[in-house]
């Protein structure tokens, strides 16, 4: 079943179209002439009526109710307001859920990080190769390492914290491999638990 629409052969020969201009017809038959359009529209909407409260109606209109919504019935009008019960109630319930503190406390979160990240930026407008004097641009990490690499910040760092003659104990990495090619350090000798003692020579 669908909804019955009115077709042109419906309204084939009533009204007043294709009557001739003196209608060789009687007064109460000139008035049913001219009542039978009206009156095919009123009796459609009628039927129209009778279909959409038909108890199996919204089905035989692909209207059926979905999975997980519940209908009194399967009329049109009873599907519809199923669904739009089911979008009121979700609406007002999305943000009821169980774990809404915690998303709202994620959410929270990342907006202070986001805030943090803006007013770290705040006037940057882009990542250089290289570290330079702009207030409007920051070094790459890449750049970062070459700099400190060229300008060979290690030795004075190690040199200040260990200068010839200071003593470097370790159990794990020597100071040879911890501080490449910074000083020379000679063994002095390892104790019972293991702890090894280096003197910076040079």
């Amino acid at each position: 079943m669908a909804f019955t629409r009115i077709t042109e052969e419906d309204r084939l020969g009533k009204g007043n179209v294709g009557q001739p201009d003196t209608p060789l017809l009687t007064a109460t038959e000139m008035q049913e002439q001219m009542d039978s359009l009206p009156n095919l529209a009123i009796d459609r909407f009628n039927a129209f009526l009778d279909e959409a409260e038909d108890p199996n109606g919204a089905k035989s209109l692909g209207c059926e109710a979905p999975e997980g919504i519940t209908a009194t019935s399967q009329t049109v009008y009873a599907v519809v307001s199923a669904i739009a019960r089911l979008a009121q109630t979700t609406g007002a319930s999305a943000h009821t859920h169980a774990n809404k503190d915690g998303l709202d406390s994620l959410t929270d979160a990342l907006i202070q990080d986001l805030i943090a990240i803006s007013t770290y930026l705040n006037g940057i407008t882009e990542v250089e190769t290289s570290i330079t004097d702009s207030a409007t641009a920051i070094p790459s990490s890449h750049a970062v390492v070459d700099y400190i690499q060229a300008a060979d910040l290690t030795s004075p760092v190690v040199s200040a914290l260990y200068p010839i003659g200071a003593i470097y104990q370790t159990t794990t990495i020597d100071p040879d491999t911890l501080f490449g090619t910074v000083g020379k350090w000679t063994l002095l000798g390892t104790d019972a638990s293991g702890i090894k003692t280096y003197k910076r020579t040079a």
